[in-house]
């Protein structure tokens, strides 16, 4: 009876340690399996000419076609604003830019880095006015998102890189 039960002991730790060992397995070569592939190159391109199609729209005062370079659910954060949510908010902090004499943007992108479905970029910019002069530079971090199959932006935050202006006295 002894031996019996030493038996069954025996064969229900090597089920177990059987069991145990294929689960291991199992979940191992499902996280192979979703090896997640970026092609930086073509990534960058895209997102280049929908930051293009972005300049071009600001650039001839169109605030409805920079507001469609953004998904329908983003987020523009400018500074020293509220975020703007959504397309219409958006639009209307964008032609408020433009109402403000801001019409030339150069925008460059420094990296990326991502996936298929979500992009990050680093970029820099440069504000003109009408007659060609700087009215502000700076940096920004744009998260992108593929919506409609084109990249577009999803979460928009940028900061001048000129100094603060001081308080009222």
């Amino acid at each position: 009876m002894k031996k019996s039960l030493n038996f069954m002991r025996c064969i229900f730790t090597s089920v177990m340690v059987m069991t145990l060992a294929f689960a291991i397995i199992s979940c191992t070569s499902s996280q192979k399996d979703k090896k997640i592939t970026f092609d930086k190159v073509a990534v960058t391109q895209a997102i280049e000419k929908e930051r293009q199609v972005f300049m071009d729209a600001f650039n001839k005062g169109d605030s409805l076609g920079v507001a469609n370079c953004y998904t329908s659910d983003a987020k523009f954060m400018p500074p020293n604003q509220n975020t703007a949510s959504g397309r219409d908010p958006i639009q209307a902090t964008i032609s408020g830019f433009m109402k403000a004499g801001a019409s030339n943007l150069t925008l460059k992108a420094v990296d990326v880095w991502g996936d298929e479905t979500m992009a990050f970029t680093e970029d820099t910019w440069v504000l003109k006015d009408k007659e060609g002069k700087e009215i502000d530079h700076g940096k920004a971090l744009v998260l992108w998102k593929m919506e409609d199959g084109k990249w577009k932006l999803f979460r928009d935050m940028f900061n001048s890189d000129l100094p603060c202006s001081p308080p009222p006295k």
